[in-house]
């Protein structure tokens, strides 16, 4: 009796907090996919976790209609475990590699499996291989086949745990502490912990209760990116990059690969807004942050939006290859304007400085070096844009 009102306070306890960051999540007007895929994941576990505290009610109760009822839960209860172990490994390949084909890919692969283990659970009733319920007793029994849900479950749980492992090694991850941490607790510590406690104690449950925790910290970095990100493009915003670099000032920089500072501005960007409106100008700043992801690609750059119509990049690379990469975002966008897909032209002028030394003077200098770079070379482009229309125009 004291077991099942414990439990039964645990659950709704973490009832209460995934229903509160989903109503707050939803206030927000933001639509991004990793924020579509977060709510989902959050919403059938309050499904999950809402009619488990049921099936402590049903479960053995035999007044009239409860087997009936005892049967419908547990089919969705046993459906729902591995939907959300699913739906969870999604989330958590969106949420580290911020791109969808990691997650296509798990759909393809994983997909059969999660159609496969459904369709024998939902077969028990029948078959009874999963779990059966005794009709004297009207209590859930384990069937033959109950190791086929802990092993799909608890294999979604350890590949999401091996890549949430394998992204805080990796050298590719340049990501703050406090995103680490995010992924260490949320995706690692709390699964795995949930789940070897189970296995060891399987009466006791923890692992969905394991998860809110982790849903939570997911939802306190949410509300960290609303003060670090740029609303309209996504990137880091001004105060993010400052952040990062104070970061930079207070590591040792590596002589051997010094931090780069790029400082970009869209050109004759007023003249987009006042012809052609403040909606068009808003598209083409998403697509100069489209671009400028598409030529960095997976390298180590930290690309922020400055302010306006300015974007800023922090690169660790030699002096060769910061030079190379200002090559490759003028030849990218010169190639875009070639396709003619807007009624005017998105150019921009670069400038930047190498990072010499450490502290915080070193990173200052470095700062106003790369805008004193940007404004000659923005002079430059004016004149070399204003001289080209020139010539067509008279053509």
């Amino acid at each position: 009796m004291y077991e099942m009102l414990y439990r039964t306070e645990v659950n709704v306890i973490c009832l209460f907090i995934l229903i509160w960051i989903t109503f707050r999540s939803k206030i927000l007007s933001d639509k991004q996919t990793r924020k579509l895929m977060f709510q989902r994941v959050i919403t059938h576990t309050i499904l999950l976790l809402g009619i488990d505290t049921l099936l402590f009610f049903t479960n053995g109760n035999t007044s009239s209609g409860f087997y009936a009822i005892n049967w419908i839960l547990s089919l969705l209860y046993y459906t729902l475990n591995c939907l959300v172990a699913f739906f969870w490994v999604q989330y958590v390949l969106y949420y580290i590699y911020q791109n969808q084909n990691f997650v296509n890919t798990f759909n393809y692969i994983a997909g059969p499996i999660l159609a496969v283990y459904n369709i024998i659970a939902l077969s028990s009733p029948v078959t009874h291989l999963v779990f059966y319920i005794d009709p004297n007793t009207n209590l859930l029994h384990k069937g033959v086949l109950y190791a086929l849900e802990v092993i799909t479950i608890y294999g979604f749980f350890t590949f999401s745990s091996a890549v949430a492992l394998a992204s805080l090694f990796s050298k590719k991850n340049q990501a703050d502490y406090y995103h680490k941490y995010v992924t260490f607790f949320s995706f690692l510590f709390f699964p795995l912990v949930g789940g070897i406690f189970h296995m060891i104690f399987p009466h006791a449950n923890i692992v969905w209760q394991g998860l809110t925790l982790g849903f939570l910290l997911v939802y306190i970095e949410f509300q960290f990116d609303l003060i670090s990100r740029d609303s309209l493009t996504g990137l880091n915003n001004r105060r993010a990059f400052e952040q990062r670099l104070k970061q930079i000032g207070e590591d040792e920089t590596d002589s051997k690969r010094p931090y780069h500072i790029f400082m970009i501005d869209i050109n004759f960007f007023k003249d987009i807004n006042d012809k052609y409106g403040h909606p068009e100008g808003d598209k083409a700043l998403v697509c100069t942050t489209e671009i400028l992801k598409k030529v960095v690609g997976s390298s180590n750059v930290f690309i922020s939006r400055y302010g306006g119509d300015e974007f800023a990049l922090i690169y660790s690379c030699s002096l060769q290859e910061a030079g190379n990469l200002r090559i490759k975002l003028y030849k990218e966008f010169d190639d875009f304007n070639k396709s003619a897909l807007y009624p005017y032209r998105i150019s921009i002028s670069v400038g930047y400085a190498c990072i010499n030394g450490s502290g915080k003077k070193a990173v200052s200098e470095a700062v106003k070096k790369a805008d004193a770079e940007l404004y000659k070379e923005k002079e430059f482009m004016h004149q070399a844009l204003e001289q080209v229309d020139h010539l067509m125009n008279n053509s």
